[in-house]
């Protein structure tokens, strides 16, 4: 008790003068004269810089907590956006896949990919269909644009498709509207060259190509691909065909066998 008695004593004058001014701006503030009113205007004005930090502070914690907000909707709606795109053209395969359906009347058997290059020593891929779903050896093998392999093993809930793109694949095709028929072998990536075509048949730029009523495994008018170019090779009297395959082989996920008629 006798240390504040003694504190207060040496620091009496400092004390009633933080009570006074403590006093003064009470009355400043809750005074409703218009001098009064006047001079606390003046006042906060004078020192509004001494908040204007406070403020700034403020404005950016606000503003960084509406960017995560909007950074978390932009993801959102990124993510909405792929799933859209994704089943749109999931979508459009299903429809190109009916339209050839019905102008075929084919008997086509869906299927996944579960695996690619099943064989080392060619280009090949696993699906998810065999023997219960009536699939069987040397079967064609489509995607929604045409023609992609054929069955060469089965099992009774996989099989294995050897890929046109195989250094062995050939496939028996015609070029419409001339009616020419060659042999079709891979070159590269979604290339093909289509051999023992006669000089004098009439080839253009533009022809498609389809799959020919002497394939033996593949039923004819199977869409193959498109001519892009034609040339005669010096050491031969007979033309040759560059192609370019209709289904893109590197995107390949599902596609389409063709089964037993029913």
């Amino acid at each position: 008790m006798a240390k504040t008695d003694l504190f207060l004593k040496k620091n009496l004058d400092s004390s009633v003068l933080f009570i006074c001014i403590l006093a003064s701006f009470s009355l400043i503030f809750s005074n409703n004269n218009q001098k009064i009113q006047k001079f606390r205007s003046t006042t906060l004005d004078t020192f509004s810089f001494l908040y204007k930090p406070f403020d700034w502070l403020d404005d950016q914690l606000f503003l960084t907590r509406k960017l995560e907000v909007l950074s978390h909707e932009n993801l959102k709606l990124n993510l909405e956006n792929q799933i859209l795109a994704s089943n749109k053209v999931e979508n459009e395969r299903l429809r190109d896949l009916l339209k050839f359906r019905k102008r075929n009347e084919l008997n086509l058997v869906g299927a996944d990919i579960l695996s690619k290059g099943v064989n080392s020593n060619m280009s090949s891929v696993l699906l998810d269909r065999g023997l219960v779903d009536g699939i069987k050896k040397n079967s064609a093998v489509l995607s929604s644009r045409g023609v992609v392999g054929k069955v060469i093993f089965v099992s009774n809930n996989h099989s294995g498709v050897q890929l046109v793109s195989d250094v062995d694949f050939r496939l028996s095709v015609k070029i419409i509207p001339s009616e020419t028929e060659g042999i079709m072998r891979w070159i590269k990536s979604d290339i093909c060259e289509v051999a023992e075509i006669q000089t004098t048949s009439d080839v253009q730029i533009g022809d498609v190509v389809l799959t020919s009523n002497l394939s033996i495994y593949f039923p004819p008018n199977l869409p193959v691909g498109e001519v892009i170019s034609v040339y005669k090779k010096s050491s031969s009297s007979n033309k040759v065909i560059r192609m370019k395959l209709f289904a893109d082989l590197a995107t390949l996920n599902q596609l389409f066998i063709v089964g037993e008629d029913k």
